[in-house]
């Protein structure tokens, strides 16, 4: 039986891929899980066009003044947009392998972090591509 609910939460795998300490040249992958809020439609039409205003303004002035206070605020965007989605994690520890407990401040460090940024993008859109659940991956 289908269950209709309003705000669908998941635990979905994060991969981030980072440069290897140990293996000059190469990459390792490493996994952790975070718990989504998958939004609705509307909202994220939404903000998909409020970010392509954003990148109108750079286009429209593309001095290097404009283009470091668009990058300002897509940051800003995308880090609000993160939190908004974001609301666990686990698998996550620190360099002394000490359990790193999800909180405000710790999302937020871990949001300086491009490859962290990326991977969770990665992650969102594959929880929501219906195309590659019709392909059973």
């Amino acid at each position: 039986m289908f269950k209709l609910v309003q705000n669908l939460t998941v635990w979905w795998p994060v991969k981030v891929i980072e440069p290897d300490p140990e293996k000059p040249g190469s990459f390792v992958e490493h996994t952790f899980e975070v718990e989504l809020e998958i939004l609705d439609r509307d909202y994220s039409k939404n903000r998909d066009a409020m970010r392509v205003e954003l990148l109108k303004t750079a286009e429209a002035d593309p001095s290097e003044e404009n283009l470091k206070r668009v990058q300002a605020e897509l940051d800003a965007f995308d880090t609000a947009s993160f939190t908004r989605v974001v609301k666990n994690w686990r698998g996550v520890i620190g360099e002394k392998d000490e359990v790193i407990p999800f909180s405000n401040e710790t999302f937020a460090a871990a949001l300086k972090l491009e490859r962290i940024r990326v991977a969770l993008n990665r992650a969102y859109q594959d929880a929501i591509d219906q195309d590659k659940a019709r392909l059973g991956n």
